[in-house]
C-alpha cells in the first residue's frame, strides 16, 4: 500500500463519515473489493452467462454505496445484513448453474460470509462502553488533563512492563491509526483497560496522540 493511500484510510477513519470505526470501513472496503472482482469474472463469463452475471455484478456494486448509507443512519442494519445475504444466495446459485466456477464462487462466498461477520460483530456494544460513551459531548465539556497523582499511578502501573509499552507503542507506530480494539486484537494477553492505560503512558511521554473522541477514538504518532 502506498503512503498515499494508508494518510487517504487515516482521513477516512477521522472523517465524520466513519468516525473512527475501524469495522464499518473495513466492510466498505471488502464490499468494494468484492464488486471488483465480481466484475472481472463477468467479463470472462460463458457468453450465455454474461448477462446475468453483469446484472449480479451491478446488485453487488450497490453494497458499498449502501454501508455508506448505513453510516450516516439512511439504512438501517437489517436492511445491510439482508443484501449481503441476497447476495450469498445469488452466488450460491450461480455455482449451481455454473456460470460462475466452483473455486470462484466458493471464495466469493465465502469473502460475503465474513463481511456479513464482521458486520453483525459492529453493532454490538463493546462490554468496556459505558452509558456516556453514546452521548455527544457539550461545547462546555473539556477533557480533564491527569492529576499529578495520576500521572504518578500511570508510571508506576506501567513500570516492569517495557515490552507490553513497546509492543503497543511499534503497532500505532506501524498502522498510523488504530482503535483500542484493533491494539487488542494485535497484542495478546492484554485487556483494553490495561492498553487504554498504557496508550495514556505514550501519550504523557508524546509518543503519540489521540485523535477523536470516546469510541470513535484513534491513536496515531505523535
Amino acid at each position: 500500500m502506498s503512503d498515499n493511500s494508508n494518510k487517504f484510510h487515516i482521513y477516512a477513519l477521522q472523517s465524520v463519515l466513519f468516525k473512527g470505526r475501524t469495522d464499518w470501513y473495513f466492510c466498505f472496503l471488502k464490499a468494494e473489493k468484492i464488486a471488483h472482482a465480481l466484475a472481472l469474472l463477468a467479463e470472462h463469463a460463458p457468453q450465455e452467462f454474461r448477462v446475468e452475471m453483469r446484472d449480479l455484478c451491478s446488485v453487488a456494486s450497490q453494497l458499498p454505496r449502501s454501508i455508506l448509507d448505513f453510516t450516516v443512519g439512511g439504512l438501517p442494519p437489517e436492511v445491510i445484513l439482508a443484501d449481503i445475504f441476497a447476495l450469498l444466495s445469488q452466488i450460491r446459485l450461480c455455482i449451481t448453474k455454473a456460470s460462475i466456477t466452483k473455486e470462484n464462487g466458493t471464495i466469493i462466498v465465502a469473502e460475503y460470509e465474513a463481511l456479513a461477520e464482521r458486520f453483525s460483530a459492529s453493532l454490538l456494544p463493546s462490554p468496556f462502553l459505558a452509558s456516556q460513551d453514546f452521548s455527544l459531548p457539550t461545547e462546555d465539556q473539556t477533557p480533564a488533563l491527569p492529576t499529578k497523582d495520576q500521572k504518578d499511578i500511570y508510571r508506576t502501573e506501567s513500570k516492569g512492563q517495557p515490552e507490553r509499552a513497546q509492543k503497543i507503542l511499534d503497532f500505532v507506530l506501524k498502522n498510523k491509526g488504530v482503535s483500542i480494539k484493533n491494539i487488542a486484537a494485535a497484542v495478546s494477553g492484554c485487556s483494553e483497560k490495561t492498553i487504554q492505560r498504557e496508550l495514556g503512558v505514550l501519550i504523557q511521554k508524546g509518543s503519540i496522540k489521540k485523535v477523536g473522541d470516546r469510541r470513535w477514538s484513534l491513536y496515531v504518532p505523535a
